[in-house]
């Protein structure tokens, strides 16, 4: 009988890809000494039944890790179980580990902790910016095919690597030298089957916390700074996901190029080239992989404007691709949003449209959203991070030029007048915010602003996820509540507002500048007029703050030699792009300008 968590088998997953991994399952899998607190799955020397058990629970179970179909979950678990039970009974509170002993994964390189340091993996900023969250299990690549594919692909990388998709360099709090970039993390598989956690040694990069929330500026001499909890708006997640998933069907990913080039990087690192048994395995592992691409499972996304750097449609990919809902072609793309004082005294309600109180829902639903699986979420290290994120993480100071504390108090009256009865006094010194009179904060209210995300979340999506999170006890029933009315978003705090550019729910305007400014009518406008009203488009991806108008620098294509990504709000023939617009929230339209200046020089402050 099919748990909650089976997949159905892939229609593309051809009989010959199992006879295969059959076949050479028997020369490809071995066991290693387990890690302390492992049990091998059945000892040496069990004899001759012990060890064809063990090669058939390995076989499976080394397949099951490299695949997403988890339809054999039952069966493996009532192998493992089984085999478990016979051969060391008592031994199911430990991690089972299914190894299959590659050679080459040895030679994959270390991390290189910075002088003095010495890693503990449960300081909780540690495990924020590094820690394994469970999305490789159905987001992951394994790591040697993610060494090569931009070898394979030199074309587009242009020698970049994973910076183009923002995944590049990182500071050296913790190591001077990593094998990902940051974002990313480096680990094998860990299931959480019923009675039994089983470990699948074939490590794979995949995307954590950090990958969306630890953004980047450059400081007053040029040189990156990085913020935990800071949106990461260098960081195109549609990109590299859409990436992995059109390179296996390119005709110049073969299995004898993906060998050769895993040889030639193997080769930089002083080891072997690939064995045998390992050629068979990336063989089988490229199959998979091209008929993971081929299943159609993101091509919800091109129906829809790009993302684009710093925005991402989280919902959508849950309903599309893990509850299978049918599509309702909304364009609910969201900017990333800060994680910092996510404790319930300033944020009640959390998510653009306050769709969940339940921290445990946010943080967990967000995993699930990015690859993860319920049986392969890490919930010790992400209700970890959560706990942080609700007391510990603090809001970014402005960490440019000081604004003037005359025109800052002249802001601050501005915001209370104009801005308060929906966003809140907050004090940056207590960490606290105060409702003012006829307060409106934490309420939903439509102010215009593009409906789109708001529609994609209606009774049927929220009902529906409630139902996958009780069935796998990953949240509290009745965890998300749905959009009441299209349009219809949070009025929540605007602390460290300096850092969460662009703004509106969509990242739909570049700077807190341009938003006190009145949308743009239809047509075209001379560029004299133009600066009277937002920009219909502008460039994302910058890391360069511009102090005057109080956001990213936008106005520019490149960065060095870093191509930053054209959004708009309306096609080549003026029509809206679903998703994109940028318009509502007028109020601070008909402040005059020295009000205006005023009230940016304070937001600075918060």
């Amino acid at each position: 009988m099919p748990t909650d968590d089976d997949r159905s088998i892939p229609s593309s997953m051809s009989p010959m890809t199992l006879r295969q991994f059959e076949q050479v399952s028997r020369t490809l899998i071995d066991s290693s000494p387990p890690q302390p607190g492992e049990i091998e799955v059945a000892p040496r020397g069990a004899g001759e039944s012990g060890a064809r058990i063990r090669q058939l629970v390995m076989g499976a179970a080394g397949w099951l890790s490299t695949s997403r179909a988890a339809f054999c979950i039952p069966a493996v678990t009532f192998v493992v179980l089984f085999t478990v039970l016979v051969f060391r009974p008592g031994q199911l509170a430990k991690t089972v580990a299914v190894d299959l002993h590659l050679p080459s994964e040895g030679a994959i390189p270390k991390e290189l902790p910075a002088p003095g340091v010495e890693i503990d993996p449960q300081d909780i900023v540690w495990r924020f910016r590094y820690g394994a969250t469970g999305t490789e299990f159905g987001g992951g690549v394994p790591y040697w095919i993610y060494r090569v594919m931009p070898r394979i692909f030199d074309d587009e990388f242009k020698g970049r690597g994973y910076d183009r998709f923002g995944f590049g360099a990182d500071d050296t709090t913790y190591y001077t030298s990593r094998p990902v970039g940051r974002g990313l993390f480096l680990a094998d598989s860990t299931l959480n089957i019923p009675l039994l956690r089983a470990r699948f040694a074939l490590k794979r990069v995949a995307i954590n916390c950090s990958g969306c929330h630890r953004g980047e500026y450059l400081n007053m001499n040029g040189e990156p700074v990085y913020v935990d909890g800071m949106p990461n708006h260098t960081a195109d997640l549609q990109g590299f996901k859409r990436f992995f998933a059109r390179a296996f069907q390119d005709e110049r990913v073969t299995g004898d190029r993906l060998i050769q080039e895993i040889d030639a990087a193997l080769e930089e690192e002083g080891a072997a080239p690939l064995t045998a048994r390992e050629q068979a395995l990336y063989r089988i592992l490229l199959v998979e992989l091209k008929n993971r691409g081929s299943s159609g499972t993101t091509d919800w996304m091109d129906g829809r404007a790009d993302n684009g750097p710093g925005r991402i449609d989280p919902f959508n990919a849950v309903k599309f691709e893990v509850l299978k809902a049918p599509d309702d072609k909304t364009a609910a793309q969201i900017d990333f949003p800060s994680l910092w004082n996510q404790r319930a005294e300033v944020r009640e309600w959390h998510h653009v449209d306050g769709n969940t109180a339940s921290s445990k829902a946010r943080n967990r639903g967000s995993a699930i959203g990015v690859g993860a699986v319920a049986m392969s979420l890490n919930k010790d290290t992400i209700d970890a991070i959560g706990r942080w994120l609700d007391r510990d993480l603090p809001v970014p100071g402005y960490p440019f030029t000081a604004p003037a504390p005359e025109r800052a108090a002249r802001g601050l009256a501005v915001f209370a007048e104009h801005c308060a009865s929906c966003h809140g006094m907050y004090d940056p010194v207590k960490r606290t915010v105060h409702e003012v009179e006829g307060s409106h904060y934490m309420d939903r209210i439509n102010t215009g602003t593009d409906a789109e995300r708001s529609r994609a979340f209606m009774k049927p999506a929220a009902d529906a996820l409630n139902a996958y999170g009780e069935r796998r006890q990953l949240w509290e029933k009745d965890a998300f509540r749905p959009v009441r009315r299209a349009g219809e978003y949070l009025a929540g705090p605007l602390d460290g507002i300096w850092a969460r550019a662009p703004y509106l729910h969509n990242g739909s305007v570049p700077t807190l500048a341009d938003l006190l400014k009145p949308p743009a009518p239809p047509g075209k406008l001379a560029p004299e007029k133009a600066r009277a009203f937002r920009p219909k488009q502008f460039y994302r991806g910058s890391r360069r703050f511009d102090e005057r108008n109080v956001g990213w620098v936008s106005t520019e294509p490149m960065e060095g030699d870093r191509a930053l990504f054209l959004y708009r709000t309306v096609d080549d023939s003026g029509a809206p792009i679903p998703g994109n617009g940028n318009e509502g929230h007028t109020h601070g339209a008909h402040l005059p300008p020295e009000d205006r200046e005023a009230l940016l020089d304070h937001l600075k402050t918060l």
